[in-house]
């Protein structure tokens, strides 16, 4: 059993990096069954269509057990502004190492590929509830509605995703400057 489930985990990410680079058009079972040392059979045993397998590369990454348990390391003792910019911060070096799940997820949904569209909604909701919760709990001095927050706050790391993807490097402190931005619009007085 454990070769199956080291097999399904290696065939995910070969398909995450292929998909990730060629887009899932681009990306075909014959490159992927390639790719693995497998053949094309065995890839269908395991997912039967290229939509199943689009949503099983981000389903399985499991982003809603991980939002659940990984809670921002914020010191709760920093004023509020820094508190804010060090969930930015936070989240920015979060989402860097997940770069080709949101080139994945971005170039799909561009492309109007519907299984990249629903795995992209259940990763928004996931962390827009995340984020409102962290907001609301870690961030009561916050003034506003904690959901309007966390939209502006996931609008942002979106921001930097996309302009990370489209335009080059965004460097972590790229990233740190935007977060102080955005820190000083949401707290203009701290």
């Amino acid at each position: 059993m454990a070769v199956g489930v080291d097999q399904r985990g290696r065939i995910l990410d070969a398909a995450l990096h292929l998909m990730a680079t060629q887009g899932s058009a681009g990306a075909s079972m014959r490159q992927l069954a390639a790719a693995c040392q497998l053949n094309v059979a065995t890839l269908y045993h395991y997912f039967p269509s290229k939509a199943e397998l689009l949503e099983s590369v981000v389903r399985e990454r499991r982003y809603g057990e991980r939002l659940s348990e990984d809670a921002p390391p914020i010191d709760p003792a920093l004023p509020t502004r820094e508190r804010l910019v060090a969930l930015l911060d936070w989240l920015w070096a979060n989402a860097l190492d997940e770069l080709e799940v949101w080139r994945l997820i971005v170039g799909e949904a561009v492309r109007g590929e519907v299984a990249a569209s629903r795995a992209a909604g259940a990763v928004v909701e996931l962390l827009g509830t995340t984020l409102e919760g962290w907001l609301a709990s870690g961030f009561a001095e916050l003034a506003g509605d904690p959901a309007a927050l966390a939209r502006v706050v996931r609008g942002q790391m979106f921001a930097l995703v996309v302009e990370h993807l489209a335009l080059g490097e965004v460097t972590t402190d790229t990233a740190h400057v935007r977060a102080e931005e955005l820190a000083a619009v949401l707290l203009p007085s701290g």
